[in-house]
């Protein structure tokens, strides 16, 4: 009877198993932290606008505009957003590999 010989698998740290945990670790982070500050932030920004249309307004044109033009708010909002999707894509990437089975 011949035994069957494990097949051999790379374990060092750029192990695709490896760089999934981190990344999906690292994306539920950046969700976490960045994504209440947007939903406070706009809360914010509806406080101080008055009304929900004026708010989205605010926040469009906060979101149109490059990043070092903005203050305040506007300025969080655009920030704490881009850290939200920025976890998602880091979140993705880690499901991704995770589920490629490498």
């Amino acid at each position: 009877m011949a035994q069957g010989q494990p097949a051999a698998t790379y374990s060092g740290p750029l192990d695709p198993a490896a760089v999934a945990a981190r990344a999906e670790r690292v994306g539920l982070v950046l969700i976490a932290v960045a994504l209440p500050v947007a939903v406070g932030t706009f809360a914010g920004m509806v406080l101080t606008s008055g009304s929900l249309s004026a708010a989205s307004d605010a926040a469009t044109a906060a979101m149109s505009g490059p990043l070092t033009t903005e203050q305040g708010l506007s300025w969080l909002f655009y920030v704490s957003t881009l850290g939200t999707a920025l976890g998602c894509w880091v979140l993705g990437l880690g499901l991704l590999l995770d589920g490629l089975d490498l």
